[in-house]
């Protein structure tokens, strides 16, 4: 009985040291995207502006000073010139291909705009369960405008699905208010149970074997 106590204690034991490494490990990436190459990237490119301009492109180093990592150019731009000679409103869509999710997962991401004082670079981060690449089948998690100052992460919680799409949809009323955007560094991963689900998982275990050495003993 002691052996079988001991080894149903180091089971317990075991599952409590994994989840102190999964807290301190990092989470492989279902999907991460740095656009060393944006025509080649398999992003989907819709431009709902009045009236319609310049689809998001591979990066500008020269406005943007660089990307977040990577090479000079290798991040995701659109400007204000989205709307035809930057007159009109912007609306213009940056849609992932497909990732597989395979249930609850985080988005992480880098945005900026150009380092120059008052404009209004505005953009929604969205996700869309499914294959579709319809802008109305999107839902938004967050709207953001964009800071000066240097490339600033951003990470939100994605709802639970099998697969999706996230996009970013450059949104602004008077394009003579907006000048520039970039996105940089997108990754999507795995939700991570807590610790204290580890540790439920444990207890049950320490649980188990109680239930078995009763069982044994009689």
């Amino acid at each position: 009985m002691f052996a079988i106590k001991r080894s149903m204690i180091g089971l317990g034991a075991l599952v409590l040291m994994s989840a102190a490494q999964a807290s301190t490990s990092s989470t492989p990436a279902l999907f991460s995207e740095g656009f060393d190459s944006f025509s080649s990237s398999g992003w989907v490119l819709v431009n709902n502006s009045a009236l319609e301009g310049q689809a998001w492109s591979q990066g500008v180093e020269e406005l943007l000073s660089g990307a977040q990592s990577g090479a000079a150019n290798s991040f995701a731009f659109a400007s204000y010139l989205s709307a035809a000679n930057g007159i009109g409103s912007i609306d213009n869509w940056l849609i992932s291909p497909e990732i597989t999710l395979g249930g609850a997962s985080s988005l992480s991401f880098y945005a900026r705009t150009q380092d120059l004082a008052g404009f209004n670079d505005a953009f929604k981060v969205l996700f869309s369960a499914g294959s579709g690449t319809a802008t109305s089948g999107f839902t938004a998690l967050a709207s953001i405008t964009a800071t000066t100052g240097g490339w600033t992460q951003y990470t939100f919680a994605l709802p639970s699905a099998a697969t999706g799409r996230i996009a970013f949809e450059y949104l602004v009323a008077d394009a003579g208010n907006a000048n520039a955007l970039g996105i940089d560094t997108i990754s999507v991963t795995a939700a991570v149970p807590e610790p204290s689900s580890y540790a439920l998982m444990a207890a049950g275990l320490l649980g188990l074997a109680a239930l078995r050495r009763r069982a044994a003993s009689k």
